[in-house]
């Protein structure tokens, strides 16, 4: 008898929130309306005899509805927060560019494309995918040419607000991709 209470209790604090509105706006209803209304819809007894259950249920699904809401407000503020410290890292590491990386990520803005074809055993290429300024975008490719790299969107925008810092002591653009001899 008190695991299946357990259960059955377990099982409601998992509802959804819009259930959860749905069941407090219910109790509401029927504890703050009007004798006639309640009479008019054929609830009036049964609000009254079970008043104290529907003040729980009001009670509870408020608390568990402000407990969900806060804690999707949390977790967007923690989302943004991770997303600027990302970005201001990546920013930090545009920074101060190897002639290597600039060479790769000239390609990018020479070509005016976000999608590069690079060897995913080179240590400048990974460097460049664990800082988060490229990522591998198929999983299709051979040893020889590589793989297809995509340069992520925040690079991509703060690369061209900021060309100057592909300025290097080469002026070549790289790429891994071997011309076609068909």
């Amino acid at each position: 008898m008190i695991a299946e209470a357990a259960k059955t209790f377990l099982e409601f604090l998992k509802l959804a929130p819009r259930y959860l509105i749905a069941l407090g706006v219910m109790a509401a209803v029927l504890l703050f309306s009007s004798e006639v209304f309640l009479k008019f819809i054929g609830v009036f007894e049964f609000a009254q005899d079970n008043r104290p259950m529907l003040g729980l249920t009001l009670v509870v699904t408020g608390a568990l509805f402000a407990v969900s809401v806060a804690g999707d407000g949390i977790a967007l503020v923690k989302q943004r927060w991770l997303r600027r410290h990302r970005y201001r890292r990546v920013a930090e590491r545009l920074q101060c560019l190897t002639e290597d990386e600039k060479q790769i990520l000239r390609s990018y803005l020479a070509a005016n494309t976000r999608a590069n074809t690079l060897r995913i055993d080179d240590g400048v290429v990974q460097g460049l995918k664990a800082n988060g300024i490229i990522h591998l975008s198929a999983s299709v490719g051979n040893a020889l040419e590589g793989f297809a790299h995509n340069i992520s969107d925040f690079a991509w925008d703060y690369l061209h607000v900021h060309p100057h810092l592909l300025e290097g002591t080469t002026n070549t653009c790289r790429t891994d991709k071997r011309e076609s001899y068909w």
